[in-house]
């Protein structure tokens, strides 16, 4: 298995994959793949994050997404709980076998740790900004499943072939844009305050992407 950050997609090979979203027939699919590319490979949002955004969210004046500390899921079938969020709750389940399944389900959807509950600015980016305004004008936020989102990352690599099919994936994206932002000198506290990592050398290993932070800093003093 490739670990999530050799899956981190350089800048060219991300604007490949949205070509390939381009290349969807259908436009509300090709607008909607290319909206949910944006969310995880330049704001960062988890794959769960970007399954459950909602309207409830998100400050259209501040340009902002508050991921909240707990989000009833109605995704599922008749109203209840998606298959992500059941999926969450068996795990749960596995590290706690005298609770029963329901007082688990109540509680979802959560964010993946305490960390993870925070504020996305997205002002930085019209890109992103016409994303986010798409999918709440249009459905109030995501309004599909975790595996519709999988699959339509799937169609964009297919659509792009000078990317292989497993050039990235959900979290990948989320690494990509981790990879942008400290490229572009964001720094340490910042970096783990937008992507919510409680472990500070996750944060880190981002730090110096492909000698960019290096190349950036030569640039200062050789001017």
């Amino acid at each position: 298995m490739v670990a999530t950050r050799e899956r981190a997609l350089s800048e060219r090979e991300f604007e490949l994959l949205l070509e390939g979203a381009g290349r969807i027939g259908d436009t509300q699919r090709r607008l909607e793949t290319r909206a949910a590319i944006l969310l995880g490979g330049r704001l960062g949002l988890r794959p769960g994050e970007t399954t459950h955004l909602s309207t409830s969210w998100v400050d259209l004046e501040r340009q902002m997404i508050q991921i909240p500390t707990q989000e009833n899921c109605t995704k599922g079938r008749d109203g209840g709980i998606c298959g992500y969020c059941r999926q969450a709750v068996k795990q749960r389940l596995d590290h706690n076998p005298n609770t029963d399944f329901q007082s688990f389900a109540e509680r979802y959807w959560l964010p993946k740790t305490e960390a993870a509950s925070r504020t996305v600015p997205y002002h930085f980016s019209y890109r992103v900004r016409v994303a986010v305004e798409l999918l709440l004008d249009e459905h109030g936020g995501w309004p599909y499943s975790f595996s519709t989102l999988q699959r339509r990352l799937e169609t964009a690599l297919e659509r792009s072939p000078e990317l292989s099919n497993d050039a990235t994936s959900l979290h990948g994206l989320r690494a990509t844009a981790a990879s942008y932002h400290a490229g572009r000198g964001l720094d340490l506290p910042a970096l783990r305050a937008m992507f919510g990592w409680e472990d500070i050398t996750t944060a880190r290993q981002y730090l110096n992407v492909d000698g960019a932070m290096t190349r950036r800093a030569l640039d200062s003093i050789h001017q």
